[in-house]
């Protein structure tokens, strides 16, 4: 029997270049690439009617309904429990992915504020309860899923995987490499100011650039978080999903992380974006970027003598350039989605 599978979500942000609808990158990366696996899958923004469940939106005032399986992503309105046990009355199987620890969220994270349970409509405390209706949830992570474990029955571990024609490798690189974060700093957990210690001195003394991608205008530049002059930084602002590859402008990668729970919980997908990019990089050292380093891939650090001695080490182009390689090949052959096929297929279908 061929199980008709669809992924809702209302994270979705209109192009007005392409005049399209497009994902937002958890959408993306959690439904929009793992239905290229199932065929006949469908993505889109949530439908509900009692009588035939959830569906998403077509195009038309209507819908298209029919699923036998739905994966809800980041569905936190309070109607989403009620739903979710109407859905089930009929025989929709719900699946619920969860790629953050939103118990956990920190106070400088804007998503903290906006899923606040003040917020009546909109919340975590909705979310929350959606989890524990689901009949599988997905998780990213060892720490997640250690922690679902504990209060779901069937919690699957899939981890992301990328995708190569998003971004294609860079094929330039520059004669004096340029440091690079790529991220919207809204987002962050005072993540940025663990370089504050030792990255502007680095620059300076190494008369080097740093590039932020991916800038929010709501929100302060990298820069002025870490510390760097801004005659030493250079800025591109967030593109749709579509448009990533463009962000890629830079020659080497940080992923400073706080350590946090949250960031404990984070996936590696960060690190995979600048491998599969051509980009060598350096992590802090929480789980999922050691695992990373363990199988060759990226390297870390802890100290700021450590994030320096590491970050030193790909100054040389043919250093870096060996470095991208190993990580490109590692990544192309274990992290993508395709290597994800068998457990997205186990968890819903």
């Amino acid at each position: 029997m061929v199980v008709t599978v669809a992924f809702i979500s209302h994270d979705w942000a209109f192009d007005e270049l392409s005049m399209r609808w497009m994902p937002n990158g958890s959408v993306y990366y959690r439904c929009v690439l793992p239905l290229s696996l199932i065929e006949g899958a469908v993505a889109g923004r949530p439908r509900f009617n009692t009588s035939q469940g959830f569906g998403v939106e077509d195009g038309t005032a209507h819908g298209r309904y029919g699923f036998d399986t739905v994966m809800l992503k980041l569905l936190m309105h309070k109607q989403t429990p009620k739903q979710m046990e109407a859905a089930k009355k009929i025989g929709q199987r719900l699946v619920v992915d969860v790629d953050d620890y939103y118990p956990g969220l920190h106070e400088s994270n804007l998503a903290f504020k906006s899923t606040d349970p003040s917020n009546k409509a909109w919340n975590r405390d909705h979310y929350a309860a959606s989890i524990l209706l689901a009949d599988t949830v997905t998780v990213t992570t060892p720490f997640l899923y250690d922690y679902y474990s504990q209060i779901h029955p069937d919690v699957r571990l899939i981890r992301n995987g990328v995708e190569r024609s998003l971004l294609p490798r860079r094929p330039v690189y520059n004669r004096k490499p340029v440091i690079g974060w790529m991220g919207a700093t809204g987002w962050r957990s005072n993540d940025l100011e663990i370089l504050r210690d030792w990255l502007p001195a680095f620059l300076e003394e190494h008369d080097l650039m740093f590039h932020h991608s991916g800038h929010h205008p709501s929100t302060p530049i990298a820069a002025d978080l870490i510390g760097i002059p801004h005659e030493r930084c250079t800025v591109s602002q967030m593109v749709p999903i579509n448009r990533l590859r463009t962000l890629m402008c830079f020659d080497i990668g940080l992923v400073p992380l706080a350590d946090i729970p949250f960031n404990h919980a984070k996936s590696n997908l960060k690190g995979l974006e600048y491998a599969i990019s051509g980009i060598p990089y350096v992590a802090s050292a929480l789980p999922e970027y050691q695992r990373l380093a363990n199988e060759g891939i990226g390297r870390v650090a802890v100290t700021p003598d450590h994030w320096r001695e590491e970050l030193t080490a790909l100054l040389g182009r043919r250093n870096a350039l060996n470095e991208a390689q190993r990580n490109y090949t590692r990544v192309k052959r274990d992290h993508t989605i395709d290597s994800r096929r068998d457990e997205w297929l186990a968890a819903l279908t």
